[in-house]
């Protein structure tokens, strides 16, 4: 049986009759035949044949106004199609999905718009959960969507998945057989799992788009639960981020799996984090067991560092310290630096805090001193005596400088030598008496008692090197003159008058020919030994030769310049002392316009004159007035 346009095109593939065909007519979507035994009918969409009827002796087959009618010899019969519905319902019945489909889409014509859209819907979704139970996901889920399943149809099918204050009801007439999950995978737990990882994924895709308006809580707090169930990672990351999970269900749920960790998560994103703390304090003390975050006493650090409950932060800072000091501190160190400056919490009242804690005490304050730079007395003092008090307690225990003590005397130099704010003489009373000779040193310094300083580091410590830095680093943004005065000083100080250390002079020659710039040659002269030889200080020599050579130079360069450009203003001088100025009784005063009675005027720049007195009450108008005429304000 072939198909054809009214233009005799076949637009369609034909369908297979027996040879012996009697009549056939149209009743869409089918056509039906008759033969001589039987009536066959086959689908126009898709050209299969759906149903044979016995019937003899038949002799007509016509379609008379829409209805089927064949006849034998002895009567007429009416073939009455069931209703498409029926039909659909049936073949979905019969799990024959995409003959289904292929109907439903066939009877588009047939069916007013919106009551074929609402009925097209709903055998998509019926579609779908037969997909659903024979574990085709992707086909499943791609009907779903096309069906705008309310996806909480497929949540109901898991046992406890909706929140116990969903207001959900199934769809009736339902849209599969099954009561639940158990019942569709008959107790099969591999198929069970399949299903649940199915509906993971999809509440995951459809959570953020129009599907779930109107019932996000179900869903997440759905997908919540299968994540927890089923210890995925996800879990975290639902948590932390944008979620509408429901707290009473998902609290309890959490903790059924003993997912404390994700609960505290969930407390916090629902603003309550006294309850997320208590929790998470719970894990790292051992009172209840969670392995999600090995570094958990970390994690509550970080928590409470950006914290905006003070109250919280001090609650729990002797138990963050106890556990670790250092550690423990970053909850004050590294707060946001915008509360800091704002000073919510004091550091007055931190240190307060802190003083049972020793290191950190120090963190704390070499926080304040050295990165916020805070420029308060008390606080460089305090750091300093901190330094000063460690360093003495680990030497009356050692005589050996182990490298705890090393790094503290290395903090203590660096801060005595850059602070400028600390109690001088009241952490020098307190070094009084010990062996940190360098330290006084750089103390005396402070004070400017440099000749103290100096002898310490040339004639206790013996460390020349330690003494040419001193001179360095004290000489820093001071002019040439104080720094020359300090290495002189030094030079001096090597060079003590019955002195007759061998490294004392090697010393005072190795100065002066690795910083002869610094020393005034003249003055160097007079009170080197005159048994040194010109050899032993040739470096020096040459050095200050040049020195004195490239400032004899770069004098007679400025002086250069100078004179040039005191010749170019001479030489404008004589440019406008050169013109001839004639007076004479028929010119008259710019300003008055009288004629002049005396040889006495005032000439400006262009040309014009004036009297003596006329100027001068000119200027101081302009004075006044604070305005001068272009061209015209000088003589």
């Amino acid at each position: 049986g072939m198909f054809a346009t009214v233009d005799g095109i076949s637009q369609r593939a034909p369908v297979h009759w027996s040879e012996n065909v009697i009549g056939a007519a149209l009743c869409f979507p089918y056509v039906v035949a008759l033969d001589d035994e039987f009536i066959t009918v086959h689908s126009m969409l898709d050209q299969q044949q759906k149903q044979t009827l016995p019937f003899k002796e038949g002799h007509i087959l016509q379609d008379f106004e829409g209805k089927v009618i064949v006849a034998t010899n002895k009567g007429v019969y009416i073939l009455v199609p069931l209703p498409l519905e029926k039909q659909i319902q049936d073949l979905l019945a019969s799990h024959r999905v995409e003959e289904a489909l292929v109907l439903a889409k066939g009877a588009r014509r047939n069916i007013p718009k919106e009551k074929f859209q609402v009925m097209y819907k709903r055998i998509l979704q019926q579609a779908g959960f037969i997909q659903f139970a024979q574990l085709q996901f992707l086909e499943a889920k791609e009907l779903f969507r096309s069906g705008q399943l309310d996806v909480r149809e497929l949540i109901s099918l898991y046992p406890f998945l909706l929140p116990t204050s969903s207001s959900f009801i199934r769809s009736h007439p339902p849209l599969h057989e099954y009561a639940d999950l158990n019942q569709l995978t008959q107790g099969d737990q591999e198929k069970m799992t399949k299903c649940k990882r199915f509906l993971m994924s999809y509440l995951n895709e459809v959570r953020s788009t129009e599907v779930a308006n109107g019932y996000k809580e179900d869903i997440d707090t759905a997908l919540l639960k299968l994540y927890a169930e089923a210890n995925h990672e996800s879990l975290l990351d639902l948590l932390v981020s944008e979620n509408f999970c429901l707290l009473t269900d998902s609290a309890a749920w959490l903790e059924k799996h003993k997912k404390y960790f994700a609960l505290g998560l969930l407390y916090h994103y629902n603003g309550q984090d006294a309850a997320a703390l208590q929790l998470w304090v719970k894990i790292v003390d051992g009172d209840i067991q969670d392995s999600t975050r090995s570094d958990l006493y970390e994690y509550i650090v970080d928590f409470l560092t950006f914290c905006s409950d003070q109250d919280l932060v001090w609650k729990y800072s002797e138990w963050i310290l106890q556990k670790n000091e250092e550690v423990g501190v970053q909850i004050f160190t590294k707060r946001p630096l915008e509360e800091q400056e704002k000073n919510n919490i004091s550091p007055d009242d931190i240190i307060s805090c802190l003083n049972k804690y020793p290191k950190a005490r120090v963190k704390y304050l070499e926080h304040l001193v050295l990165e916020r730079k805070i420029q308060k007395e008390k606080y460089h003092t305090h750091l300093a005596v901190l330094y000063l008090e460690a360093i003495l307690q680990l030497k009356s225990v050692t005589t050996d400088n182990c490298t705890e003590t090393t790094e503290l005397l290395l903090k203590l130099r660096s801060l005595l030598q850059k602070s400028d704010l600390y109690r001088i003489h009241f952490i020098l009373d307190k070094i009084q008496g010990t062996d940190l000779h360098m330290e006084s040193a750089i103390l005396y310094g402070k004070l400017e008692e440099h000749e103290k300083a100096l002898h310490i580091l040339v004639h206790e410590l013996k460390d020349f090197h330690a003494a040419e830095q001193y001179c360095v680093w004290t000489s820093e943004s001071r002019d040439v003159q104080y720094r020359r005065r300090l290495f002189h000083m030094l030079l001096s100080v090597y060079l003590t008058p019955g002195t007759s250390d061998c490294a004392l002079v090697m010393a005072a020659v190795d100065l002066l020919n690795n910083h002869a710039a610094e020393f005034d040659a003249g003055l160097v002269l007079q009170v080197v030994p005159d048994s040194w030889s010109v050899q032993l200080l040739s470096p020096f020599l040459t050095g200050a030769m040049r020195q004195s050579i490239h400032t004899k130079r770069m004098t007679q360069v400025a002086l250069g310049l100078a004179q040039a450009e005191n010749l170019i203003y001479k030489h404008e001088k004589v440019k406008h002392k050169g013109a001839p100025i004639l007076l004479s009784d028929k010119k008259v005063c710019q300003v008055c316009q009288n004629p002049f009675c005396e040889p006495v005027f005032v000439r400006y720049p262009n040309g014009s004159m004036a009297h003596t007195h006329c100027a001068a009450n000119r200027h101081l108008n302009s004075n006044v007035t604070h305005h001068s005429p272009s061209s015209s304000n000088q003589t």
